[in-house]
């Protein structure tokens, strides 16, 4: 298993972007410094009216598979 801390920052306006379709993947750069492509639907138990806000841990499986994404901080 691989984890990989990051810190997201994306208003609601953004997050609805997504929502429409007109952007597929949410683009981030963990702490460790990969880059990361994620489907937005799993950001969105994390979703406010303000927006995703917060550091955050992803773990992927063995096979490099989405496993759990938990918000840290």
């Amino acid at each position: 298993m691989s984890q990989y801390i990051f810190d997201l920052s994306v208003t609601a306006s953004q997050m609805q972007r997504y929502y429409q379709g007109q952007a597929q993947v949410v683009v981030v750069r963990s702490l460790q410094g990969k880059v990361i492509h994620l489907h937005p639907r799993f950001l969105r138990p994390f979703v406010s009216a303000t927006g995703i806000h917060g550091r955050f841990r992803l773990t992927l499986d063995a096979s490099g598979q989405f496993n759990e994404l938990i918000k840290i901080g």
